[in-house]
């Protein structure tokens, strides 16, 4: 399956603003359920804010979907790739405590993240993120 990430807007079927029974009709039950995320596919990640409303959508690094971004798979490319493909559209808070783990792009609402960042080239570890995040509004502020 690939998964479209259109910022401000969602990926692919899941829409900022749904509610949760919205979600599950796209997807199903979902294989995680706690109070204000759902997950499914192993890595698909609803999170809803305190009116029960899609606000953030996280993607694992997948074998089970594709997370792709103008026409590019954000979870095939190397992680250094990725970050340079991101800025043609938006720079990352370099303030953040985290580059290097962590890389947000504020207008885009978008998140990478990874538990490791590489040593060098030849490191396997860390080479392909962990995850990417989209949000509405201003999550990221």
């Amino acid at each position: 399956m690939k998964f479209e990430i259109e910022p401000h807007i969602g990926v692919g079927p899941i829409k900022f603003g749904m509610n949760r029974q919205e979600v599950e009709a796209c997807f199903g039950k979902p294989e995680f359920d706690s109070d204000d995320r759902v997950g499914f596919m192993s890595g698909f990640l609803v999170d809803f804010d305190s009116n029960g409303k899609v606000e953030f959508i996280e993607l694992a690094n997948s074998r089970k979907f594709d997370v792709i971004y103008r026409g590019v798979n954000l979870h095939s490319i190397k992680s250094d790739d990725v970050v340079t493909f991101l800025e043609k559209y938006d720079a990352y808070d370099k303030s953040d405590a985290e580059v290097g783990h962590s890389y947000i792009f504020k207008i885009l609402q978008l998140s990478l993240w990874r538990r490791t960042v590489p040593a060098d080239d030849n490191d396997a570890d860390g080479q392909h993120f962990d995850s990417v995040g989209i949000a509405c509004g201003n999550y990221f502020e």
